[in-house]
């Protein structure tokens, strides 16, 4: 099967600083869904900050980027599931989202094929309040218990090859800033259980790929910062 893989869009209606062209954004969604219709990918995943609060958007203007981004990709008929970023919940909470797109509220497993894929959300402060709820800090971002909880009994009850899905980073090597706090519990339950054959990352702008113990760690560069090689097609 091939699985279609984009992050860090950050799509909204402002000009953004830091190299994020994130107007251009739409049109790569459109260049990346044609590309995963010619190759006939079978599910597609953002893995994170498919929208962005800009200094001349509004809750309204952000709410029309996420239906606009949610209906290009819906009319390509191919199953997309939004692994949550930091930036998707800087102006609405989560179950905001989840009435105004077809947005699921992690953790969850999409079953398909041989694997089963766990996407998880890591946009916790310390304390386990959600980023949506005292507002975001990105620097501060845990896997809470319940997410870690379900990590381990989803990889304890698969019987299929798994693979991990998080906006955040599990790679140590990353800078510190982009870390999962508790990423070493993760990485535990991971290596623990035998069973997952990659990890999915976007928020590390730039990319990278990485073996810890012996599993592949892939953190996708930002759509918004990059004019090739924005998406990936992972054949499995």
């Amino acid at each position: 099967m091939k699985i279609g893989l984009f992050t860090d869009c950050h799509y909204c209606k402002s000009q953004l600083g830091g190299g994020r062209d994130a107007k251009a954004s739409f049109g790569k969604i459109k260049k990346t869904m044609d590309a995963f219709k010619e190759s006939k990918v079978d599910l597609c995943f953002c893995l994170g900050d498919l929208t962005d609060n800009g200094p001349e958007d509004t809750k309204e203007s952000v709410s029309e980027c996420f239906k606009e981004t949610f209906s290009l990709i819906s009319s390509y008929g191919i199953p997309f599931y939004l692994v949550p970023g930091n930036h998707d919940y800087l102006i609405l909470k989560a179950e905001e989202l989840c009435n105004l797109v077809s947005y699921r509220l992690p953790p969850y497993t999409v079953e398909a094929g041989k694997y089963d894929f766990i996407v998880l959300d890591a946009n916790y402060r310390s304390s386990g309040v959600r980023f949506d709820i005292e507002g975001v800090e990105w620097t501060d971002s845990n896997l809470p218990e319940h997410q870690l909880e379900y990590l381990k009994n989803a990889l304890d009850s698969s019987d299929k090859k798994c693979i991990v899905l998080v906006h955040e980073n599990l790679d140590p090597a990353l800078h510190v800033t982009h870390v999962i706090k508790n990423a070493d519990k993760a990485r535990e339950i991971i290596r623990e259980s035998g069973k997952v054959s990659f990890v999915l990352q976007g928020h590390y702008h730039g990319g990278a790929e990485a073996e810890i113990d012996g599993i592949p760690y892939i953190t996708l560069p930002a759509m918004c910062e990059h004019n090739e090689g924005y998406y990936k097609i992972l054949e499995l």
